[in-house]
């Protein structure tokens, strides 16, 4: 008998994504507004001062670290073990949606690798998934890539979808819950750690200019 391994959720390839980044036009969710105004924020580094950029950063670094701090705790309150009792096979139940993009973002697959019975084995059942949780918890996910991010926001915009196919049962509805508790959090801490690194290049450029004009003074 063939044995079951997380190695077989960690191809490294391509990901088909097109279905996923489907706009929904008709959309504004809390997410995007945040999103909208973090952008304002990145465009305004530029201008503001070294001591309120400096300020700025162990600021967005603290953020960071609660919220970690907060994701870890939802995480562990994942009841994933109860999953596997039920069949998500169906392909009309959205809540595949869900799955998928846990093998895109933290298993680093594709999302055709998605196959109901496999996943269960290895992500549920074999540790009753302790694993699964460790990622959803504590990936740095502030190296995310631009893919994975639009992936984690455009799966915000499909809850309403996920929720009614699956508002028949308690453990199912809680699991969904606590998932798009994770993805605001993640979606939030993302961005933090954008401006965070802004801020460095920031700082770090004016360092050298101001280093550069000494230089010519002498």
């Amino acid at each position: 008998m063939r044995q079951t391994s997380y190695n077989q959720f960690t191809c490294h390839t391509e990901m088909d994504n097109q279905n996923h980044l489907r706009s929904n036009s008709q959309s504004l969710s809390i997410t995007d507004m945040h999103t909208a105004d973090t952008n304002r924020k990145l465009q305004q580094i530029a201008f503001e001062s070294k001591q309120y950029l400096e300020q700025e950063e162990e600021e967005e670094k603290e953020y960071i670290i609660l919220q970690n701090s907060i994701r870890q705790q939802l995480s562990e309150r994942l009841n994933i073990e109860n999953l596997a009792k039920f069949d998500f096979s169906n392909i009309e139940n959205k809540i595949q949606l869900i799955f998928q993009w846990i093998i895109v973002v933290f298993y680093r697959s594709s999302s055709e690798m998605f196959e109901w019975k496999s996943f269960k084995e290895i992500c549920i059942i074999q540790d009753k998934g302790m694993d699964l949780k460790n990622r959803l918890g504590l990936k740095n996910v502030v190296r995310m890539t631009k893919l994975e991010f639009e992936l984690t926001k455009q799966l915000m915009l499909q809850r309403h979808g996920i929720e009614s196919k699956n508002n028949n049962n308690k453990d199912v509805i809680q699991f969904i819950s606590l998932i798009y508790d994770i993805l605001q959090i993640i979606i939030r801490t993302f961005e933090a750690g954008q401006k965070v690194m802004r801020i460095e290049e920031e700082l770090i450029r004016r360092q050298i200019s101001e280093d550069q004009s000494k230089e010519e003074e002498k």
